[in-house]
């Protein structure tokens, strides 16, 4: 969806710095090869000579949103919005990522609510606005507004991803089972491996008494302690006690995983609460806590990271001792670095960057723990690649800068300084 955005991007023109407006242009025609993050270069330079450029805000906001930065992204379009009020596109993307935020964090609905219907006013034709207030509705329970904004949105665009799914939720709350089954029989027909659609058609099904079309359904579903208890009550009715049985230990085993489970995520959500506010002894509590109830790759990093800002890197080493994910080789290289260890550091970011060659942090690290060896030319190529990969992050282009100033390259790097320094945030 982001790609295509960007596509079909060149629709803003406005008077503007004549650079500039060149620089957009030609981020657009990039954008249009596919090459998103030369075109994000583009959109830097021309914010950094005209920062008022609402086009260029919001292009790169979808470079930003693409990349999997969604707060940076907000804040794009955020900006976009400072400059042009009128930026209806840009009013689409902030109801978007806020409504993502407040589902992730299961809070700020009304929030959220409220950016989508300016984004609405901004544009009555755009369905995306409709489908997420839909989404927002359907969190507070209104059940009954969340299905009017659905069947708007599915008049102006019936083909926008998983709006029918969300239409079929909200009319089942309304126990409007015959539109609701139509609704996931539409989804599941679309996507046959859509395993949430099955169990939604499954459940409904069971509800309607009808188990000999239910079985296929919930048999095809994802996993749940809800799947099994559905499926072992329609076993029992055909009489198939031994698949029953089964069912039913499978109803327990999930259970009790997903109880176990449960308690690592919210003892997780609450040390990661901790870390923010800067407590970082109860963060470290927290996140032991969640690791003693099971082995968890992405609580074991975001431990390592409360260990590093604690100045304890002989731990966060320990930690992710035997962790072979790019993360935790990466928290590992910062702590090999910390200790002392450059040598090993940089064994560490090299095999990683040869493995992910976009993992941008880790091309900054390499440049990094280079210069500070005094390895100016693979410093200096080391920081190019992330800037190459990042070129929205100040301190990406910064340290590019002192590597090209160290190796005499002093007009490049008082550009890249001069970029970097009214580069957006």
């Amino acid at each position: 969806m982001v790609a295509e955005l960007l596509l079909a991007a060149a629709m803003f023109q406005r008077p503007a710095v004549p650079r500039a407006q060149t620089l957009v242009d030609a981020g657009i025609e990039l954008s249009h090869r596919g090459r998103f993050v030369e075109a994000g270069a583009k959109f830097v330079e021309a914010l950094a000579l005209d920062p008022a450029h609402s086009e260029a805000h919001y292009l790169l906001g979808l470079v930003r949103q693409q990349d999997g930065r969604p707060d940076a992204a907000l804040r794009s379009f955020r900006a976009a919005l400072r400059s042009d009020l009128g930026n209806s596109a840009a009013r689409a993307r902030v109801c978007e990522i806020e409504t993502a935020a407040a589902i992730a964090r299961e809070s700020g609905y009304p929030a959220a609510a409220n950016e989508c219907r300016a984004a609405i006013q901004a544009d009555p034709r755009d369905a995306e606005p409709r489908y997420h207030l839909g989404r927002n509705l359907a969190k507070l329970g209104d059940a009954a507004g969340a299905a009017r904004e659905f069947a708007a949105a599915l008049k102006l665009d019936p083909k926008l991803p998983g709006l029918r799914f969300e239409a079929g939720l909200a009319h089942a709350d309304l126990k409007d089972w015959p539109r609701a089954i139509a609704l996931f029989r539409e989804v599941a027909a679309a996507e046959p491996s859509n395993g949430n659609a099955r169990f939604q058609l499954g459940s409904l099904l069971v509800k309607q008494g009808d188990c000999a079309g239910a079985v296929p359904e919930l048999e095809a579903a994802a996993e749940s302690s809800q799947k099994y208890y559905l499926l072992a009550g329609c076993y029992k009715k055909a009489g198939r006690d031994a698949d029953a049985a089964a069912a039913f230990a499978k109803v327990k085993d999930l259970r009790e995983g997903a109880d176990t489970r449960m308690q690592a995520k919210y003892r997780a959500a609450v040390a990661r609460k901790h870390a923010d506010a800067g407590r970082l002894a109860d963060a470290e509590r927290e996140f032991r806590v969640a690791l003693e109830l099971g082995p968890d790759s992405a609580i074991a990093v975001d431990l390592a990271v409360v260990l590093l800002r604690k100045g304890d890197a002989a731990g966060a080493l320990a930690l992710l001792a035997n962790d072979a994910s790019p993360l935790a080789r990466y928290q590992t290289a910062l702590a090999l670095s910390k200790l002392g260890r450059q040598a090993e550091a940089v064994a560490v970011l090299e095999a990683l960057t040869r493995e992910k060659p976009d993992f941008a942090e880790a091309w900054y690290q390499l440049g990094v723990t280079r210069l500070s060896a005094g390895a100016v030319g693979e410093a200096e190529s080391a920081l190019s690649k992330a800037c190459a990969l990042r070129p929205d992050e100040p301190a990406m282009r910064s340290a590019w800068a002192d590597a090209l100033a160290r190796s005499g390259r002093v007009a490049e790097a008082a550009e890249q300084r001069r970029i970097a320094a009214r580069a957006p945030r």
